[in-house]
């Protein structure tokens, strides 16, 4: 410290500034983000809000897909297992008939968005992103397999003699995944939640898949 500058922190009112700024700089170079301009926060306050908000999403689809998982256990309780060679019997499609019944009665209000509520958003998010990614033609090749229904309906039968086109790896990667029994198909421009042991759809995303073109 230079001797003029000992003399201004001598004088009383002038060294309580000269300390009072000192105190600020020490606090500003210990918050890195207290230089952040405002729009700069606003954008990482923004983006840590949506973070949260698909988090929950996501983890509220997931508790609804458990919700029905087990009022379709509950429901399939009683009835027979289905064995290698039983199909054509008549057998699995007895049993599929009557879980299929049981759970239309136990879901008689259920309405679309029922299961995937707001997780949907993020749904549609991930299915356009990955036609983006593909490019035009190679999104189209991956929908030609998809069945053009007319829009599903909760609790309704897959159609019998509609293709089970398969979702793409790339997308399924990205979806929450689902427990034994359920899975996601295409119908149309849809994505359905199926149950494969009762071939119901049990809930649907609408317009999920992009309009695309060859």
């Amino acid at each position: 410290m230079t001797r003029p500058f000992s003399k201004l922190l001598a004088i009383p009112a002038i060294g309580r500034q000269i300390s009072a700024i000192g105190s600020t700089l020490v606090v500003i170079a210990g918050c890195p983000g207290a230089l952040a301009s405002p729009s700069a926060q606003a954008s990482a306050s923004t983006a840590a809000a949506s973070t949260v908000d698909r988090e929950d999403a996501l983890k509220g689809f997931k508790q609804r897909v458990e919700g029905y998982v087990d009022l379709k256990k509950k429901l399939h309780a009683d009835l027979p297992r289905p064995k290698p060679g039983d199909r054509g019997t008549g057998q699995v499609e007895s049993t599929e008939d009557t879980l299929a019944a049981r759970i239309v009665a136990a879901r008689k209000g259920a309405r679309p968005g029922d299961i995937f509520g707001s997780a949907a958003t993020y749904i549609k998010q991930i299915i356009q992103h990955d036609a983006q990614t593909r490019g035009i033609r190679d999104a189209y090749a991956a929908m030609e397999e998809v069945p053009a229904q007319s829009p599903p309906a909760v609790n309704a039968v897959y159609p019998e003699k509609a293709a089970l086109a398969t979702v793409p790896p790339l997308i399924l990667v990205n979806l929450p995944r689902l427990p034994d029994g359920l899975e996601y198909r295409f119908m149309g421009r849809d994505m359905i939640l199926r149950d494969r042991d009762a071939n119901l759809i049990v809930d649907f995303v609408t317009g999920a898949v992009p309009v695309v073109k060859p």
